[in-house]
């Protein structure tokens, strides 16, 4: 189906960094078998090379390993208006601050979101940060939303354990993941240059296979 696969390791560290936990990007010519992989340092770097790869002639997956959406309701019960998925990427993309050192605003973003739940759901603040609308372990009481997306109860159901997307900080969160990923695809989406081309699956294509023009460039999610 595709002529290009880029997968991207995502990675919400707060300085350049590389190695381990960073962000990784493997790019597959289908046609050719030739890989390529890059250990990007900060989240500006890494939109650029998914641009430049979405750019490239014939029709291009890019799949992250982080969720591309928030439990049912969520973006109701924030206050937003409109289509969910593409309110809760607005919303996010304007919000969020995130620098070419990696420097961002990512628990402020976090804390307002639970206020304008009513109650803390998002979770994993490191001590400096925590306190009474962001706490540093899980809450257990107030939830009004589900712990999970429906694609994770499926999996919870066949004895498998996805984290929560409410959860921040920790090994295998992927909540901060989430919130400064989103608005690199987002920026993606409004690029004059790949306007009428990039769809996101599944919001955009349905669950089915679909087929796709010839330049199309899909944006999936991988994890979990």
């Amino acid at each position: 189906m595709f002529d290009r696969i880029v997968i991207v390791d995502w990675s919400a560290s707060t300085t350049p960094k590389r190695g381990a936990d960073s962000i990784w990007i493997c790019e597959l010519d289908t046609r050719t078998g030739a890989e390529v992989t890059r250990n990007p340092p900060t989240r500006w770097e890494a939109r650029d090379l998914m641009r430049e790869a979405a750019l490239r002639p014939g029709r291009t997956l890019i799949g992250v390993d982080f969720p591309l959406g928030y439990p049912a309701g969520f973006a109701s019960a924030v206050g937003l208006a409109g289509e969910p998925w593409p309110a809760v990427w607005t919303h996010l993309a304007e919000s969020l601050i995130d620098d070419d050192r990696n420097r961002n605003n990512r628990w402020d973003v976090a804390r307002d979101w639970n206020r304008r739940l009513g109650s803390p759901h998002f979770w994993g603040a490191p001590g400096a940060r925590a306190d009474e609308w962001l706490p540093a372990r899980m809450p257990r009481i107030g939830l009004t939303l589900a712990p999970n997306r429906a694609c994770e109860a499926r999996l919870h159901a066949r004895g498998l354990r996805p984290f929560t997307v409410w959860q921040l900080l920790g090994a295998g969160s992927v909540g901060s993941q989430t919130i400064t990923g989103i608005p690199v695809l987002e920026h993606l989406r409004r690029d004059p240059a790949l306007a009428g081309r990039l769809r996101v699956w599944p919001f955009e294509t349905g669950l089915t296979a679909s087929s796709f023009a010839d330049d199309a460039v899909v944006v999936a999610e991988v994890w979990p």
